[in-house]
């Protein structure tokens, strides 16, 4: 512990995008500062790295090379550059003695478990956001990265999932035991509220919309994953049916310029808006009408959480975990997956029937609440971290794993 008596802890991640920096930075932030001296270490160049340098919390880029601002790692990192920033962090836990190593995302992950053990860190906890060997990895590297966790788990005291569904492809494949693994569901920085007409037509207005015009958005990277393609497929059905909808795409990603040719090519340029990464996604998530989310894989989808919070509708595809978060029927509507005729429906549905939106965005509001509030989800890593370090050392194994 620190001298003023309160638990050290480490959040450790990669490049900062998507919902597991989106996690870790409200972690980080809400864990209660008379108890945590919390620390965050990160692999520098990703978007949200400016939102948590504003935390005010110690922050250590350990991959000072890739640069300031998003996405200056334009390619993955050579083995000789994964070394330099292993011993970067080891050096840097060794000299600060946490009490809790809490790792995030897969290389980050790797390599802080290892770090902290080697420098005797006496909790050394990952959270499991997705896996580096999910079905969609061609063999044999996807055998391979699963030997890689297994392996992994030889460093780790504890695993947490953000879903039942993550914490199951684990246990299923063999990459950890049942009592291995915590299910604390993800939360959203984002406050409950609705939009102004003013709000409204703003967005609108940088778009070079009319301010009536109908809005579906998607939030995310746009990688093969978050399928920004498909739904592009989805558009010309959806104009044809509500012909003064438009989509905005708020992310960025290697995909881009083609999700952009696709649009060209099938004549929607002009519905499909790419703005890139934004600060201000509460503001365009209440001044849009629905929710996209036809991802291809997701064990959760915090962008959910968001549009549930400003009680807008979901449409999407019913893939992993996503049904745990988004109720079908109730707070949102769902397709199988890859179903584009089927998504461009349920679009077209609550474009056109304003009291379904209504009703499903409300529900969903509610659930959001109910389920997966910020306190929550902090309180019950607050829980986890005392218990874990009331064991003492060398008491690795024998948590009953359950959902919170």
């Amino acid at each position: 512990m620190s001298r003023s008596g309160r638990i050290r802890v480490l959040q450790l991640t990669g490049i900062t995008v998507g919902g597991s920096a989106e996690h870790l930075l409200q972690l980080a932030s809400l864990l209660p500062a008379d108890r945590f001296d919390t620390t965050i270490a990160l692999s520098g160049g990703g978007p949200l790295d400016e939102e948590i340098r504003a935390t005010g919390l110690p922050v250590l880029d350990y991959a000072p090379s890739h640069g300031t601002g998003h996405f200056k790692q334009a390619t993955p990192d050579g083995p000789v550059e994964l070394v330099r920033q292993f011993l970067r962090i080891r050096a840097h836990i060794r000299e600060r003695r946490y009490d809790v190593v809490h790792t995030h995302t897969s290389v980050a992950g790797a390599m802080g478990r290892v770090a902290a053990w080697s420098a005797g860190t006496p909790v050394r906890l990952h959270m499991l956001h997705a896996y580096a060997g999910h079905d969609g990895v061609p063999q044999p590297r996807r055998s391979a990265f699963r030997l890689v966790e297994r392996a992994l788990g030889l460093f780790t005291t504890h695993y947490v999932a953000g879903s039942r569904f993550i914490r199951d492809v684990g246990v299923r494949n063999r990459q950890f035991r049942p009592e291995d693994v915590t299910v604390i569901p993800y939360s959203s920085r984002m406050t409950a509220g609705d939009a102004s007409e003013a709000d409204r037509a703003r967005l609108r207005e940088e778009l070079g919309l009319p301010v009536d015009a109908p809005l579906i958005a998607l939030v995310g990277r746009i990688e093969d994953q978050k399928g920004a393609d498909l739904l592009v497929r989805a558009v010309p059905a959806v104009v044809a049916a509500v012909p003064a909808a438009h989509v905005v795409v708020v992310g960025d990603g290697t995909r881009r310029a083609e999700v952009e040719a696709l649009a060209a090519a099938l004549g929607v340029a002009d519905r499909v808006h790419l703005t890139g990464w934004r600060h201000d996604l509460a503001d365009v998530m209440r001044a849009v009408d629905v929710l996209a989310l036809p991802s291809r894989w997701e064990a959760f989808g915090i962008v959910n959480l968001e549009a549930m919070a400003a009680a807008k509708p979901v449409v999407g595809f019913a893939v992993e975990g996503i049904p745990e978060v988004v109720v079908a029927g109730e707070t949102g509507l769902l397709s199988p997956a890859g179903a584009v005729d089927d998504l461009a429906r349920d679009l077209v549905r609550v474009l056109t029937d304003p009291e379904l939106a209504a009703r499903l965005g409300a529900a969903g509001r509610r659930r959001f609440l109910e389920q997966f509030t910020p306190e929550s989800m902090v309180r019950a890593h607050v829980e986890l971290y005392d218990e874990l370090l009331s064991r003492g050392p060398g008491r690795r194994r024998g948590r009953r794993g359950r959902a919170r």
